[in-house]
């Protein structure tokens, strides 16, 4: 009976350390995605094959004026089609600042559902338990790092948050 529980508190502790460091970005961004510097300027980063991603933590924004920031550099807020993706843009949020922050993605919810701002097909997702829940029908803009690093959550629009622009080269 002894090693048994011995190696069932053992067992509980590897998990306990695991879903600890599975919050936080920091070993990932300094083993996996090392940021390269896009072609428009230093504050920009290359994301995927064809397009470069920048993080604006402040100003905080509502969604209707992150997504006009992002068009005065000829872009849409970020869309997502992937984990190595996702990842990658955590990365980017966590350079900006180590602080969990809530951030506008490029998703709201129209007649036709949830689509992407870009036009770009709706192919991978990253939701919270439970999320999206529309509550109170008033939730209609798509924030990330809900509860946990690159989870996502629908939100009212009208809240300011940081956010993210890609444009494509």
């Amino acid at each position: 009976m002894r090693p048994v529980v011995v190696t069932a508190v053992l067992l509980l502790v590897v998990l306990m350390s695991m879903s600890a460091s599975a919050g936080n970005p920091d070993l990932m961004c300094r083993t996996k995605y090392h940021a390269k510097p896009c072609r428009i300027d230093a504050a920009w980063v290359q994301f995927g094959k064809d397009r470069c991603v920048r993080v604006f933590h402040r100003p905080a924004l509502n969604y209707d004026n992150a997504r006009k920031q992002c068009q005065n550099f000829a872009g849409e807020l970020v869309s997502i089609h992937s984990l190595a993706e996702l990842e990658q843009l955590e990365c980017a949020m966590y350079k900006a600042t180590t602080g969990k922050d809530h951030y506008w993605i490029g998703m709201h919810r129209s007649h036709k559902g949830l689509v992407w701002d870009d036009g770009s097909k709706h192919d991978y997702s990253n939701w919270a338990r439970g999320q999206p829940d529309n509550s109170w029908w008033q939730e209609h803009c798509i924030e990330m790092n809900y509860w946990s690093w690159g989870l996502w959550n629908d939100a009212a629009c009208h809240f300011e948050r940081p956010f993210v622009c890609q444009v494509k080269l």
